[in-house]
């Protein structure tokens, strides 16, 4: 047994590049593939124990995306898996057992993916590397695939509404470049698809990844966030974007500067703030840093996580998973990190996120391109992830709400609604405030218990 004398600690403060304020406080042992949870203290709030699930994904079979959703519009959590050449989907049974089903052998990207109801006929398709894939429906079929642009080999590829005309567009991180993809009236045609350019002729060793999506300067538009800057919306997505100076986050690489990134209100002011943790090296950090005067001019760091341990955090995750109704924190060590590979959650203490309880909720298990969702249906926020370069896959089971994954599926449901939280950024827009993807959320300035159809 290893014990851990970091299992679960208090951060106060905002320093960065330094010391920061710490009250270690003891706890239980870590055992690699068991969750011990640390003990309680007073004025901390528990995090709840997680179960350790191996996933059914087949040997030998490498799987570097990841895209929690849906599929087949019965009710219960799915996933999304693939790799370069290939992806598949994977059937949540509801008794604990997963079926598999191909998507495309043709795949020309082995990180970047998402998902998203492209077509607008209700069901989630799979955007992955120059190709969108089409789903068939509850009623099965072929997955067709096609063409929107090209985008191969891309790291980081995000869905999101950037003309405010209802459709999920596509913004990637090409070579030299920074652009999105307009999803027309017609997405099937590969010509209507409109490429804009948000940032040009910058290398790609420079940038490999750390793209995020979110209103940065408060005018309800969706702005694109990278490592070390920002790039202001010009107003409809088309025309000159506006480089505007960020965090100056992240260390080079062996592919440069990568990351993984999210925009979001951490401390309820109702500016968006910037979240990132650095990956793809052996001492990353993670972050977050508020919006000071809620235009992205000025920003405060407050760091997680500083580079002594030897991370890759190729996750980040923010979910409400211990059930007190305000924003937690999530990223896993990866592969290319230089010490033992852990899974962390910092726990918001108080409502401006000045103090956050950090837990050790996993050791020995490499984690990248973490999603959370509800996987066993019963209100509590669990976590889907994998290694890097192999086919293993994994669940932890958040055990807040008692629960097995050997349960009938929910009946009657038309769309997965968790009743657990998962944080996304919003915007304002002409119908009020709308998610990622243009869907009408309620709440100018809170967090919204979200309809999890895809993120």
């Amino acid at each position: 047994m290893r014990r851990n004398p970091r299992a679960s600690k208090y951060i106060s403060g905002d320093s960065f590049g330094g010391e920061t304020r710490a009250v270690y406080i003891p706890s239980m042992r870590i055992i690699p593939f068991v969750f011990v949870l640390s003990l309680p203290v007073a004025g901390l709030a528990a995090m709840p124990a997680f179960h350790f699930q191996p996933m059914p994904v087949e040997p030998g079979d490498p799987r570097e995306t990841l895209s929690a959703v849906d599929v087949d519009g019965d009710g219960d959590l799915d996933f999304y898996s693939g790799m370069y050449g290939k992806a598949h989907w994977f059937e949540n049974q509801g008794d604990g057992a997963w079926r598999r089903h191909a998507i495309s052998d043709s795949s020309d990207t082995d990180v970047g993916a998402a998902a998203a109801d492209i077509d607008g006929d209700g069901r989630i398709d799979r955007v992955a590397g120059s190709f969108w894939y089409r789903n068939p429906g509850a009623g099965g079929g072929a997955w067709t695939t096609h063409r929107y642009g090209e985008a191969r080999y891309v790291h980081d590829l995000l869905v999101a509404d950037m003309d405010a005309d209802g459709r999920p567009d596509v913004v990637t991180l090409l070579p030299r470049e920074i652009v999105w993809f307009k999803n027309p009236s017609n997405p099937l045609d590969t010509a209507q698809w409109e490429k804009n350019i948000i940032v040009y002729g910058e290398e790609y060793a420079t940038h490999h990844g750390g793209i995020a999506v979110g209103d940065l300067d408060g005018d309800g538009d969706p702005d694109v966030s990278r490592l070390d800057c920002w790039f202001e919306n010009p107003g409809s997505g088309a025309g000159t974007w506006t480089r505007r100076p960020g965090p100056d986050f992240g260390r080079d690489g062996p592919w440069g500067l990568t990351g993984k990134a999210l925009i979001l209100d951490m401390d309820g002011d109702g500016a968006n703030d910037l979240l990132q943790a650095e990956c793809d090296i052996g001492n990353g950090r993670v972050a977050w840093f508020r919006n000071l005067d809620g235009k992205g001019l000025t920003w405060r760091p407050h760091l997680f996580k500083d580079s002594t341990e030897g991370h890759d955090f190729h996750s980040l995750v923010v979910a409400d998973f211990d059930g007190d109704g305000d924003p937690d924190v999530l990223s896993i060590g990866g592969s290319n990190g230089s010490g033992a590979p852990k899974v962390f959650i910092w726990e918001r203490l108080d409502p401006k996120g000045e103090q956050w309880n950090e837990h050790l909720i996993l050791e020995g298990v490499k984690g990248h391109e973490a999603v959370a969702g509800d996987y066993d249906g019963d209100g509590d926020v669990d976590i889907l992830s994998k290694s890097w370069g192999d086919s293993f896959h994994y669940l932890l089971v958040n055990q807040r709400i008692p629960s097995s994954l050997a349960r009938a599926k929910p009946p009657g449901r038309a769309a997965y609604q968790p009743a657990a939280s998962i944080w996304r950024p919003r915007f304002r827009s002409g119908r009020g405030w709308v998610d990622p993807l243009g869907r009408i959320e309620p709440g100018a300035g809170e967090s919204v218990n979200a309809i999890l159809r895809s993120f």
